[in-house]
């Protein structure tokens, strides 16, 4: 939280450089001394002079403003591939983009020198020339002939009014736009990313709502409402699940989330599973060693039971497990190296060239 005086809190705008400040689209006044921030599902009630969970919005003088818009510290060149998305736009680049903080509480976390870095830590000390605004980092995705945008690294959402501005120029110029994403935005902040031009969501379902809560501090139920709701919309979706031995390894539990893919995104939407190996604080939780690989193995071959028709395996060495299979023939469509296509064999019109069938590919 902020711990400023009276007279700090009136000088914010001195503090932190007016450039990284953006009035919160979403939000609500409580009280004279407390607004309430809408931008995820945590809904923060923040008191003037502090700041909310992810430490990215803060009340000044009753208004909430986000202090990390152009606040990019986080930046590369990626294939599609490594979002992971494997069924968007296979080979092309994204211009991916993150910034500081987060709205969970993942042990895990394999950006935590990003995600568990105190914006306000960094912002203060934030000069001009560390600001990249829309229309430079647009330009800058044309310049490196990417195909389009993706915001990462840390949560998204955090970058919520920044993405809107980056996702209009991006569509401007022909560009597509993608989140990479925990799912926990507000309803009214997805649709206004999906109005904005937000084409492709991985969205992260790290386990059931007892694991969910315990160890992210949030709701799942309202990453699957978000997942639906995109998905209804025209939002291409792929799933992940980080599989960590003890947490959500159980095969009922896989058979449970791929269930739920099934019923609620229907059983084109790809499934990726992922290795988990520690990161930041997970030894101190006990886990000290990747998860087994064939546990890995059980849950492909589960959630392939349950009736999904693209699950794939990451954080392994190139494997089988990484292309596309046509659902009705078996044959391989699209063959993939290290985060990139190799190959495809797929007509035209994106059916198999073996057998016709519709393969489920942007």
């Amino acid at each position: 939280m902020l711990n400023r005086s009276k007279k700090d809190n009136n000088n914010l705008k001195e503090i932190i450089n007016s450039k990284f400040l953006k009035l919160a689209k979403f939000q609500k006044q409580i009280d004279d001394n407390v607004t309430q921030c809408l931008t995820c599902e945590r809904k923060c009630k923040i008191p003037k002079g502090k700041a909310g969970f992810c430490k990215t919005r803060i009340n000044k003088d009753g208004q909430i403003y986000s202090i990390v818009y152009g606040l990019i510290p986080a930046l590369s060149i990626n294939p599609i591939e490594k979002k992971p998305l494997y069924h968007f736009y296979p080979g092309s680049k994204a211009l991916t983009v993150g910034t500081y903080g987060c709205n969970f509480t993942c042990f895990w976390c394999q950006n935590h020198h990003l995600s568990k870095t105190n914006p306000l830590k960094v912002v203060q000390f934030a000069t001009i020339d560390e600001f990249l605004s829309p229309e430079k980092l647009i330009e800058m995705a044309l310049k490196r002939k990417c195909q389009g945008t993706s915001i990462s690294f840390n949560e998204p959402t955090l970058l919520f009014e920044y993405a809107l501005e980056v996702f209009k120029l991006a569509k401007q110029n022909g560009l597509y736009n993608t989140y990479i994403t925990n799912g926990y935005m507000t309803e009214e902040v997805l649709r206004d990313l999906i109005d904005a031009g937000l084409d492709a969501m991985n969205i992260d379902i790290k386990g059931e709502a007892d694991m969910v809560q315990k160890y992210c501090g949030v709701d799942v139920e309202k990453v699957w409402r978000n997942a639906k709701l995109a998905k209804d919309l025209g939002v291409h979706i792929e799933i992940t699940t980080l599989i960590i031995q003890e947490l959500n390894s159980n095969e009922k539990i896989i058979k449970r989330i791929a269930e739920k893919i099934l019923n609620k995104l229907g059983e084109d939407t790809p499934y990726h599973i992922s290795r988990f190996f520690p990161h930041y604080k997970s030894q101190e939780y006990g886990i000290s060693e990747p998860t087994p690989i064939n546990l890995l193995y059980k849950a492909y071959d589960m959630a392939k039971k349950v009736g999904l028709n693209y699950v794939y395996l990451g954080n392994l060495p190139t494997t089988n497990y990484d292309h596309t299979y046509c659902p009705k023939c078996t044959k391989l469509v699209i063959k993939r190296k290290i985060l990139g296509v190799e190959e495809t064999f797929l007509d035209p019109k994106g059916n198999c060239k073996y057998c016709g069938f519709p393969i489920c590919i942007i």
